[in-house]
This record gives structure tokens, sequence and C-alpha cells, in this order.
């Protein structure tokens, strides 16, 4: 076999739809917060689920024509607000995809981003640990990616 044929592809595009599943530790002013969390975009519009450590709790967050849906219960604020509202801090998930699709590894809206480690997820190499770190607050979050879907 061709030595070609082995060697793993990075992807250049975002799809239109795609799901993404792992752990996120969040620290802000030195407490850590740990959860396993979803994020999908379809139709142009993000969904986050987060779910406690223990597994017991989940929380669903869905962006819609309407507004915010939180555990389908609208609300008047946005995505980043929320995050930072009711968890004392947020990441930009709208540029998540372009670090993980594209690899857009710089700074971007007051965020450093380093990836740490890769997989290779059915031939194309992604991020499989994500850091992002606010230059001017005490904020840090840690992505472990642990499944990639694409539809």
């Amino acid at each position: 076999m061709p030595e070609q044929s082995k060697q793993a592809l990075y992807s250049s595009s975002v799809p239109n739809t795609w799901r993404i599943e792992g752990r996120i530790s969040a620290t802000n002013n030195g407490e850590t917060k740990i959860a396993g969390f979803e994020l999908n975009r379809q139709g142009g519009y993000y969904r986050l689920t987060l779910t406690e450590s223990s597994g017991f709790g989940q929380i669903q967050v869905r962006q819609t024509e309407q507004g915010l849906l939180v555990d389908d219960k609208l609300t008047e604020l946005s995505l980043r607000k929320w995050m930072t509202s009711e968890l004392g801090w947020y990441f930009p998930v709208n540029k998540l995809e372009s670090i993980i699709f594209k690899h857009a590894n710089v700074a971007m809206e007051d965020w450093q981003v380093e990836i740490d480690k890769y997989h290779i997820i059915k031939g194309i190499v992604y991020p499989k640990i994500i850091r992002l770190q606010r230059t001017h607050q005490a904020i840090k979050i840690k992505l472990l990616l642990q499944e990639i879907n694409l539809k």
C-alpha cells in the first residue's frame, strides 16, 4: 500500500451541521468546574448541553429564531450573556468551529488558543485538547473533544 493512503488529512472547511462531545474544565478566579458537554450546530444555530460531572444534572441551551431557549424556556439573553450570568464564565462558541475544522490557532476576541493534542477521526485530523485563556481575565477553559460527528 502506498504511504500516502495512510496519511491523515486536515479539514479546511466548516461543515454546515456537526456535533462534538467531550469534557469541559472551566477555571474562573481559581475555582474549577468540570462538566460533560455536547455542542451541535444545525441550521445556523447552536445547541449546548452541559452535564454535571456526577451525571445527575443537565442543562440544554439552544439558539432559535425566537431567541435563546434554556431547558425549553425562552430568555432575553444571548448565549454569551447567559453563560456569564449562570456559569460565571463563557467561551467563544461561535469561534470554536474555526478552531476545530480550520485549525485556527490564533488569539481572538481577547482569547489565547492552544491545541495540545490531536486525534484522527475517519482519516481527518482534529484537535483533541483545546485550551482557551482570556487575556484580561482569570478565565481558563479546557475542552477535551472525545467525539466529532459530521452530518
